[in-house]
């Protein structure tokens, strides 16, 4: 797709786009300038002069990782159980319960999970594997229910043979996904992979995880799999600044009238900012995504017909992929049409009267029509008696993840890590933890 043009939802992604800007004024949506930005602990508000000294000073009002978090929950349609909206329907994405059953108790998913694929949990996680060393897959414990062999799809690519594995033999009640993900790799330990094959673990993401390519990921699970190349870098990224900024401070008062306290009333400041203007920005990276392998490459073997198929196939998915950034962008600004609420005293619209703009690659600026771009076929659409193929059928994944659903256990997962993204700017993603 790099070196072609693509449309979706009307929009034009030019060929051999690298980079796509998009700028929305906001305002605060009930008239009052003076608003609280994002704070930090022994820092507060942070607010720091314009280099250019064209915008006085520049207040963080809502920070890349907290706006990360923010467009992953626009794919949620619960953002409790990390199931996705309609729109994204049959796109992949894991689900754990305590059964590895699809009605079992949730525990996480990687649309809500601090690491989305990559977390210590999901990795962890058991179920079925299948297929022969060419064609690795991964399936749920209700695959066991159906008479047949789980399918690999056609899509399933073709990979380097695993390494023999060492020592005990898969568990009785499944394999973990990590150790799924060595073989599919062909690992011969938790910290050597041969270098060519480093790139399938995007291949890998996008069969099982998509969305993990969008805000990156990286895999790092101790005693098990510690090669550090396994990472991806975020490509889409955003923050919200005020412009010409004001600090302010606003008193608070704290009332305790059954006296449970030292006192009876006490009296805080509270830092807030009044800006000149307010912006949201967003960068996708375009060419990041359209450079990853998305399909194992061709064997040495494999004839012309083949090598068409996996070239149709990769450039359906780098359309996806970009397809997908795009809606989550235009699916915020839909929601900041009316409002959205950052924090109590943090409620912002876009600003009345000003269309959002886009520019390709630092190009002149247009309207970014983002209600079309929300209303892009990802998923199939019916159109009177006929269907409109989404981009997610195109991308032709298999059958059974959409979501994959695996059995946690938690005498596998070690003490996990404190940073999470998820929990950045004192933000919390709602994942459900065991």
């Amino acid at each position: 797709m790099a070196n072609q043009t693509f449309t979706f939802g009307g929009f034009n992604v030019p060929a051999d786009c690298k980079r796509i800007f998009i700028t929305a004024e906001l305002e605060p949506s009930n008239g009052n300038p003076c608003i609280q930005p994002t704070g930090f602990p022994d820092l507060g508000p942070v607010l720091y002069p314009d280099p250019a000294g064209k915008d006085g000073n520049i207040c963080l009002i809502e920070s890349e990782a907290s706006m990360a978090n923010r467009l992953e929950e626009v794919c949620l349609a619960d953002k409790y159980t990390g199931e996705i909206q309609p729109a994204l329907k049959g796109l992949p994405y894991i689900k754990l319960t305590d059964s590895g059953l699809p009605d079992g108790q949730l525990v996480t998913a990687s649309t809500i999970d601090g690491h989305r694929f990559a977390s210590e949990y999901i990795m962890s996680a058991l179920g079925l594997r299948s297929g022969s060393a060419g064609s690795l897959s991964f399936s749920s414990f209700a695959a066991k229910a159906r008479p047949e062999e789980p399918r690999v799809s056609e899509a399933s690519p073709p990979e380097p043979k695993p390494a023999k594995r060492k020592g005990k033999k898969a568990e009785a009640n499944g394999d973990e996904f990590v150790s799924f993900v060595r073989d599919y790799l062909g690992m011969t330990g938790t910290d050597k992979c041969p270098a060519a094959n480093v790139p399938n673990i995007f291949v890998l993401a996008m069969e099982y995880d998509p969305l993990s390519l969008i805000h990156g990921f990286q895999i790092s699970v101790k005693k098990k799999l510690t090669f550090v190349g396994l990472r991806s870098p975020r490509a889409l990224t955003a923050s919200i600044l005020g412009l010409n900024c004001e600090r302010v401070t606003v008193p608070g008062v704290r009332i305790d009238p059954i006296g449970t306290g030292d006192a009876g009333q006490a009296i805080f400041q509270k830092q807030r900012v009044t800006a000149g203007e307010i912006k949201a920005r967003f960068s996708i990276d375009v060419g990041l995504l359209t450079s990853l392998r998305l399909v194992a490459p061709a064997t040495q073997d494999a004839g012309e017909d083949e090598t068409k198929r996996i070239a149709e196939l990769q450039n359906a998915r780098s359309q996806l992929v970009v397809a997908v950034a795009l809606w989550k962008v235009a699916s915020f600004l839909k929601q900041l049409k009316v409002e959205m609420s950052l924090r109590t005293e943090c409620k912002l619209r876009l600003k009345q009267g000003v269309n959002p703009k886009f520019a390709a690659d630092g190009g002149q600026a247009a309207d970014f029509v983002y209600d079309a771009i929300a209303a892009g076929a990802l998923a199939d659409k019916k159109d009177g008696e006929k269907t409109q193929e989404g981009l997610i059928k195109k991308a032709k994944f298999g059958d059974g993840r959409s979501p994959l659903v695996l059995k946690f256990e938690k005498s596998r997962v070690e003490e996990r890590p404190d940073t999470q993204e998820k929990q950045s700017d004192g933000e919390s993603s709602g994942a459900v933890s065991p």
